[in-house]
């Protein structure tokens, strides 16, 4: 059963291997479902804590993408700036929950709390079910969170255009007893249209960028997962398409989907994520890092260019070789293959010329001094990304394009290509 996974006495490393979970019979499962309480939960009936948030909605405008910015509509608590997803809000099983929606825009919005059933209709954010929310007014929603679960919650007001600005959020209920996971992570999936106007209707959006927590590959964080450790990842679908997200390098343990608990985990290196469905993944740290990743293939793209979109890395521990044995790390006084020497430009050259030919950079490596400006010329049939780690990325260039950074601060800078990471240069700096 699914309880001994999550009672406070079992430890991360003694999770179970499914087949030996006993089964439990398709009687005993229909009789708890028409057994069960179903219906509002008065909000008197509380036994955890009270929790009280307010948010607010703006618009703002952020970059999704490597040089792609849109304007989206965004949550955000009083006084905070907004963002997409916005604030993840978390609460335990038993607490009184009252979240307040300030409208500050000059649209009708609601919440709609999705995937909580104890609530009353007129909680349920739905416009002609309850109400809308309008310009200048707040309505608090309140309810009794009875079970743990992964939830969300959204905007019900004209849904496919406010849902497309951005207009969601993560809505967790933790679990009272201890969990076998030492942390957990959130990956809400979506997509966007970066053509799309809220002021044209009606509104088609036709996504060209696909988001993990509101960004593309390769703006989504790593997700650290040490080895050994056991971790839970809740995947969100608020989109409006089939996200199919698959692991490298180790399977995982299904153990949720909608808020509930499964009777009979399951392992699996792929999930196929319709609209609004919610799954819980119970994911063990190895050696090496591997690609997270949706695998239908266009939604690994950023406007069709390879890599983009919903790729990410999951981080274990020090990488092994196929023998089993670790991988030797460079010595910081390596004297074995001499390092080619720089080329020193002259300051008065003001800009800098580095040509991409071959799936090479040159020159590689570079000598300037601070304030000296680097242009990058694709020469090549394929695309390339120009990233300076830390401090800049141009979007895809295609063969002809051109991406120019100036260099303000001195010190080393190490240059990669976004889709071929085995391309790297350096720029160095001098005051």
């Amino acid at each position: 059963m699914l309880l001994l996974l999550l009672g406070g006495a079992v430890g991360a490393q003694d999770v179970p291997h499914v087949h030996e979970a006993p089964a439990v019979s398709r009687d005993a499962l229909i009789r708890a479902f028409t057994q069960a309480p179903n219906g509002t939960v008065p909000l008197n009936s509380f036994t955890g804590q009270v929790r009280e948030f307010t948010l607010e909605v703006h618009e703002i405008e952020t970059e999704i993408a490597p040089g792609m910015r849109v304007k989206q509509w965004a949550f955000s608590h009083p006084g905070q700036p907004g963002s997409v997803p916005g604030p993840e809000l978390r609460v335990g099983v038993g607490d009184l929950v009252r979240i307040t929606l300030r409208n500050t825009t000059g649209r009708a919005h609601t919440i709609h709390l999705h995937g909580i059933t104890s609530l009353a209709q007129s909680m349920d954010g739905v416009p002609h079910t309850s109400q809308a929310v309008l310009p200048g007014q707040s309505y608090t929603y309140a309810f009794v969170a009875t079970e743990a679960g992964t939830h969300m919650y959204h905007c019900h007001v004209e849904t496919n255009l406010h849902l497309d600005m951005g207009m969601y959020g993560a809505l967790i209920v933790e679990p009272r007893e201890g969990a076998v996971w030492v942390n957990d992570h959130v990956l809400m999936l979506d997509e966007w249209d970066s053509h799309q106007d809220p002021d044209v209707l009606p509104h088609k959006a036709t996504p060209n960028y696909h988001l993990a927590n509101g960004k593309a590959h390769p703006l989504i964080p790593d997700l650290q997962v040490p080895q050994g450790e056991v971790h839970l990842l809740r995947l969100l679908n608020v989109g409006q398409e089939v996200h199919s997200m698959h692991l490298h390098g180790m399977t995982f343990l299904v153990i949720a989907k909608d808020g509930q608990n499964l009777p009979l985990p399951y392992q699996a290196d792929t999930v196929v994520i319709a609209p609004g469905e919610r799954y819980d993944l119970l994911v063990k740290g190895r050696d090496g890092t591997f690609p997270l990743h949706d695998h239908i293939p266009p939604h690994g793209t950023n406007d069709g260019v390879d890599p983009g979109g919903i790729h990410l890395m999951v981080v274990g521990g020090p990488e092994l070789t196929a023998d089993g044995t670790p991988v030797a790390m460079p010595s910081t006084h390596d004297h074995g293959t001499p390092t080619p020497p720089a080329q020193n430009v002259p300051v008065q050259s003001g800009t800098v010329e580095v040509h991409v030919s071959g799936f090479r950079y040159a020159p590689a490596p570079l000598q300037v001094r601070r304030g000296i400006r680097v242009v990058w010329i694709n020469d090549d049939l394929a695309v390339h990304t120009i990233e300076v780690k830390g401090v800049t990325i141009s979007p895809p260039l295609r063969k002809g394009g051109r991406f120019a950074f100036t260099f303000d601060q001195a010190g080393t800078y190490t240059v990669v290509c976004v889709q071929h990471p085995f391309m790297t240069a350096t720029v160095t700096v001098e005051p």
